[in-house]
């Protein structure tokens, strides 16, 4: 039996995924139901995605070297980092080496690392906010020019570490909690800009340099966190007028960053004189069932997109929302220390859920929403009528979602 699965498995193509968290999931499956063969690899052996891939290793994924010894060992095809800011370095990494099909290590690195992208916008003569940066509380004070501005680890993800301070004294009481969510040990400290309407934000695929697909909506932050996304809603109603130059902006970082094939998580803000900077460009999708909004919307497949560019097939241009209504993605959390019991959903937005993934269970205490860690589940709506859009909105103003 175990000779016949080896020469089964030699004969398909073979894909590491790195991580086999609940958001790695949908990518996995894909990956199975297409003939694959699925390899997993994080430190978590209990994460869902590894029941359902066929093999299994217990490797951080952040962990270069041992990846990429995983990947030559098993002689990988493909390798894909899929909702995961700390892993897209890593499968970067690993292509290189290997003359995988995907971006590069130098342009994923970029569009990691808050500090190397800040420099890369500035030295493109891209708009940006001042920044600063360094490894210790005295090296931060002393390059510190003044004013309100965000602190934030230089290279972390679903924010965390993230403060919003008005002068130095703010700087001392947060950096430790900046610190200690940040790999590099570097902290950054950026302008704070005031954002005219709620932030853009969305979803994209590249492939061989050029954008595929781009879809972008309006992102508004939880009513307790002004730091903290809550939901994104396509397509956007508050920034029409400038979306073209948005979707321009992107392209052109994109070709000047040199990212060559896969997904990408974008946010842009419009300030109050109407300027545009883009505030981060993640070198993948997922997360918070953004790619499953965005099928929603558009039709179009991201999470099949992460697989089958990596193995040289055709990727369709899909570029206008082609569904009518509006959709919205909604990060369920807590204002307060809650014990959860169940979900509120407004009488007239029940019929509008697609799909919902609530992880809390009864009885379980949920902290007051400070990052990605204090999510009570995510849920996705079609609203179809302007009544049911100013139901969701009125809802997401009271935030009484959970209880």
């Amino acid at each position: 039996m175990i000779q016949k699965i080896e020469v089964y498995w030699g004969m398909k193509q073979t894909i590491l995924i790195l991580g086999g968290a609940p958001a790695q999931v949908p990518v996995i499956r894909f990956a199975k139901e297409q003939g694959y063969f699925v390899i997993t690899a994080d430190y978590l052996p209990e994460n869902p995605g590894h029941a359902v891939s066929d093999k299994y290793f217990n490797i951080s994924t952040t962990d270069k070297e041992s990846i990429l010894k995983l990947a030559r060992e098993q002689k990988i095809d493909a390798i894909c980092a899929y909702a995961s800011d700390p892993s897209a370095p890593t499968a970067a990494y690993v292509r290189d080496r290997l003359g995988l099909i995907g971006s590069s290590y130098k342009s994923v690195q970029t569009l990691s690392n808050k500090t190397l992208f800040r420099a890369f916008l500035k030295a493109n003569l891209f708009a940006s906010p001042w920044f600063c940066h360094g490894t210790t509380l005295k090296e931060l004070l002393a390059a510190y020019p003044g004013g309100k501005a965000i602190i934030k680890p230089a290279d972390s993800s679903g924010s965390k570490g993230i403060f919003r301070i008005e002068d130095a004294d703010d700087i001392k009481q947060y950096y430790d909690e900046a610190l200690r969510f940040s790999r590099s040990g570097r902290v950054i400290l950026e302008q704070f800009i005031q954002r005219k309407g709620p932030q853009i934000h969305g979803e994209g695929f590249v492939v061989n340099h050029e954008v595929r697909f781009l879809e972008l909506g309006d992102q508004y932050f939880s009513t307790v966190n002004e730091l903290v996304p809550y939901s994104t809603i396509l397509p956007s109603s508050a920034h029409t007028d400038v979306m073209p130059k948005v979707h321009a902006l992107v392209k052109e970082v994109i070709r000047k960053v040199g990212f060559h094939t896969g997904g990408i998580n974008v946010e842009v803000i419009r300030d109050q004189q109407d300027q545009l900077f883009v505030l981060e460009i993640g070198a993948r999708n997922g997360g918070n069932f953004m790619p499953q909004l965005m099928k929603a919307a558009t039709g179009f497949d991201l999470v099949g997109a992460n697989v089958e560019s990596l193995f040289g097939k055709e990727i369709q241009h899909c570029s206008k929302t082609t569904n009518r209504g509006y959709y919205a993605q909604l990060i369920l959390h807590a204002t307060r220390d809650t014990v959860f019991s169940k979900v509120n959903i407004p009488a007239l937005l029940e019929e509008c859920i697609l799909e919902a993934d609530i992880f809390a269970q009864p009885g379980q205490v949920i902290p007051q929403y400070r990052n990605s860690r204090d999510v009570a589940g995510v849920m996705i709506f079609r609203l179809d009528t302007n009544e049911q859009l100013e139901c969701y909105m009125d809802a997401l103003r009271h935030n009484q979602w959970i209880e």
